[in-house]
């Protein structure tokens, strides 16, 4: 016991004195702040592509197939030999916002991180703190399978510098009013990456934003939420809200496929937001430019 002690005092004198107030001075998140996490969570729709339907949360496994070839989705469950749990959080924070793994390997843009590049700081601070108080899961992660030749070397960084995407982070989370909403839809939930039509290089179109897909994700239809009148989103701010708490929708239907995931979530989805969230994004909605574009019958 006396060398063990030896060797402790021996490391402690070799620290910088940087690093001996960053031991000193970290504190353990708050439950509050786990709690933000939690939200900000939800409010990504409950981070569904991690989870295979009726399977442990966040342990990977969704198979995702593209023009590329097929990924499947990360276990991002704090398992140390298969998960995040041996990660950082700044190694979390930038395979978030970055789409950087913690060996420095790109990830394929299925995972938004074009989008999710403008999150604040303190949500995705508050978003990593929760996503360690989850079940570790040992389920070890699929490698993709990439049928065009040199698509990560040369074309995936090709078409990131030229066609994808930028969000910027703001230097302060919006609280209220549609900057909140905006902040909520373009960046948080990244709704565009399912109702924004693309172009032929497999891009957001955003002269088109929230304009609707013909052929989205699992070749789903997914409405115009511009404020068309003829083609779009012509439901009142309040209908817009109950339809994000609920599912259901003025004419009596209800959400159902991806849209259905996102509002039920996994731990939290689209329901568990505020009224006043919910509100903030249908306000923002109803401020974006009309786009005719008529999906479906």
């Amino acid at each position: 016991m006396a060398s063990q002690a030896r060797c402790l005092v021996l490391a402690l004198v070799v620290l910088s004195p940087a690093l001996l107030s960053e031991i000193a001075t970290a504190q353990p998140p708050s439950a509050a702040e786990i709690a933000r996490g939690k939200y900000i969570f939800g409010a990504t729709g409950g981070c569904g592509c991690h989870t295979v339907p009726k399977q442990p949360v966040n342990a990977g496994g969704r198979k995702y197939d593209g023009p590329f070839g097929t990924v499947y989705s990360s276990n991002i469950t704090p398992d140390r030999e298969t998960g995040i749990g041996g990660w950082t959080d700044e190694q979390i924070i930038t395979a978030i916002r970055l789409g950087r793994r913690s060996n420095g390997e790109r990830l394929v843009p299925v995972h938004p991180y074009t989008v999710f590049n403008g999150m604040g700081a303190e949500d995705l601070k508050a978003l990593v703190a929760f996503l360690r108080t989850l079940p570790a899961v040992k389920r070890a992660n699929q490698p993709k399978k990439i049928t065009v030749p040199m698509f990560e070397s040369v074309f995936l960084p090709a078409w990131l510098a030229a066609f994808a995407p930028q969000e910027t982070p703001p230097t302060g989370v919006p609280t209220s009013g549609p900057a909140r909403g905006e902040y909520l839809v373009r960046a948080v939930g990244h709704c565009g990456e399912c109702h924004t039509p693309r172009t032929m290089t497999m891009a957001t179109d955003n002269s088109r934003f929230l304009a609707g897909n013909p052929k989205g994700p699992e070749d789903s239809e997914v409405p115009n939420i511009t404020p068309d009148k003829a083609t779009g989103l012509a439901w009142s701010e309040e209908e817009i809200a109950d339809y994000l708490g609920t599912g259901n929708k003025p004419d009596g239907d209800v959400a159902g496929g991806l849209m259905g995931e996102m509002i039920e979530g996994t731990l939290a989805g689209y329901k568990d937001l505020t009224k006043a969230d919910r509100l903030a994004i249908a306000r923002y909605l109803k401020t974006i430019p009309a786009v005719k574009n008529k999906i479906g019958k």
